[in-house]
């Protein structure tokens, strides 16, 4: 078995093999923290990086919501600032603290201004919300902010020749005779989903998983290979995972164009207040972590690929 992942915008900070190990660090602490039993080491993992695409292409990603949001907001001090920094080594990802999720320390007293501090973060997350779901029913509006203020997502959606360079390095993953376990975050979730559409049938896919995906918002959708249905290569079953704290991900996959059969599995869980849309939050989650090893835990849920 082999577990791919692909990760979301703004990765441009680390290089392949950081921000590899950086996704297993979050993915072992949250092994570590729900007890369960798994030996990574036989178990193929690798990264489908792009970020450094986006430097080949001489784009700077910039998301700066304090451009476009309503002048009431913005005192809120918004969760966060994409800004430009130096690469990290492997040394310095590896050294990097991970927050523990707070689901892991509910029985932790939080003094008042920890208290404070997250309900302020929390009203941000709503008032973001009601912004994104006003912008998901004007696509074209949706359309020019994303071209504005997020790079890399434009560039996928629109950029026939970005989309096969991205395509590629997530092929390059993928093994013949193999077994695959996909888990992509935010654009990620864009680029697997297109690219499972299409995907050679000698490639095994036993099951997707979708962290913090934006496919509820019709902009994406729009772009995406069409007719928008259960990808055909998906051997197993789809479970997306999104977060109520997370204002970019907000919706669950069950409206219309994603009301297909087999059914996508929705499962919301929270994240974190201050970050939630951040790989950090999802990965390491109790829930996201069992549906990410069912499938090696348990070989008898393994779907055979070939007759």
């Amino acid at each position: 078995m082999k577990i791919i992942f692909i990760h979301g915008m703004n990765q441009q900070s680390y290089d392949a093999n950081s921000l590899k190990q950086h996704w297993i660090n979050i993915f072992n602490q949250g092994i570590k923290q729900s007890h369960l039993s798994a030996d990574l080491n036989k178990v193929k993992i690798d990264l489908a990086f792009y970020g450094d695409l986006i430097k080949k292409h001489q784009m700077t990603n910039t998301f700066d919501l304090g451009a476009f949001l309503p002048k009431s907001l913005l005192n809120l001090r918004l969760p966060f600032t994409i800004r430009g920094r130096k690469s990290m080594t492997i040394d310095e990802a590896q050294a990097s603290i991970i927050p523990l999720l707070p689901h892991f320390a509910q029985a932790q007293t939080l003094n008042l201004s920890t208290r404070l501090y997250l309900a302020s973060q929390l009203a941000k997350d709503i008032a973001l919300k009601e912004f994104i779901m006003i912008l998901n029913n004007f696509p074209k509006l949706h359309e020019s902010l994303i071209h504005r203020f997020l790079i890399e997502t434009y560039m996928y959606l629109a950029n026939p020749v970005f989309i096969q360079e991205v395509h590629q390095r997530v092929l390059q993953s993928l093994e013949e005779d193999e077994q695959h376990i996909i888990v992509s975050h935010s654009l990620g979730t864009v680029i697997a989903y297109n690219l499972l559409q299409q995907i050679d049938s000698k490639y095994c896919i036993q099951r997707f998983i979708t962290l913090g995906s934006p496919l509820a918002f019709r902009v994406i959708q729009s772009k995406l290979i069409q007719p928008i249905r259960h990808p055909q290569s998906l051997k197993g079953e789809w479970y997306n995972f999104y977060s109520h704290d997370d204002f970019l991900t907000t919706f669950p996959l069950v409206a219309a164009p994603f009301d297909f059969h087999p059914a996508i599995i929705n499962k919301p869980i929270s994240t974190f207040i201050s970050k939630p849309h951040e790989i950090i939050g999802y990965l390491q989650h109790p829930s996201v972590i069992k549906n990410i090893l069912e499938p090696i835990i348990h070989p008898n849920l393994v779907i055979p690929c070939r007759v």
